[in-house]
């Protein structure tokens, strides 16, 4: 009786221990494959289009920036702003991208959000059509990212989309801010 007792009791802890280990284990996550989800973004902001823009016109990209410092855009706004880029020239679009203030918009005396004139000014140089722009904020576990295209003579937003990053490695370390160097 002992000796079955003593089994079953060794069986229940070596499953109980079994069990739990695996189940309570961090697991890293994986960073999505950014490139594939910055080329499907396009094409979801290129549907959502409500006003045309016809393929070869001439759309400026700027750095995706911080939704926490919009004056801060750090190398996770840089390298999505470079791939957004990449994906309207392969969709057929002149592309170029503008050291542009990070901070685009400024508000208007009537407190709207317009682009200020030295900008549109630089725009209207180039003779761009449309301006793609956006945000990001680092969560826990995502990276949430939002953007716009707007259409330079109305400023007005003509297509939208908003999705997230998984948190991988490489996310958590380009939305993070650079070390001091010594």
């Amino acid at each position: 009786m002992k000796k079955s007792s003593v089994r079953v009791a060794l069986f229940l802890l070596v499953t109980l221990l079994a069990g739990c280990s695996s189940y309570y284990r961090y697991k890293e996550v994986k960073d999505d494959d950014w490139i594939e989800v910055s080329y499907t973004v396009v094409d979801q902001l290129l549907l959502n289009l409500k006003q045309p823009l016809p393929r070869g016109s001439l759309v400026v990209v700027n750095s995706l920036v911080n939704v926490n410092d919009l004056g801060q855009t750090l190398p996770f706004g840089r390298i999505v702003s470079d791939q957004i880029t990449s994906a309207m020239h392969r969709a057929g679009y002149r592309v170029m991208g503008m050291e542009l203030p990070t901070e685009i918009f400024a508000k208007n005396e009537a407190g709207i959000l317009s682009l200020p004139e030295k900008t549109r000014q630089a725009l209207n140089d180039v003779h761009a059509n449309a301006l793609v722009l956006g945000t990001y904020a680092a969560g826990q576990k995502n990276v949430y990212v939002s953007l716009r295209v707007v259409e330079l003579s109305t400023q007005n937003v003509i297509s939208s989309t908003d999705y997230s990053i998984l948190m991988g490695p490489d996310a958590k370390r380009l939305t993070s801010l650079p070390e001091p160097k010594e």
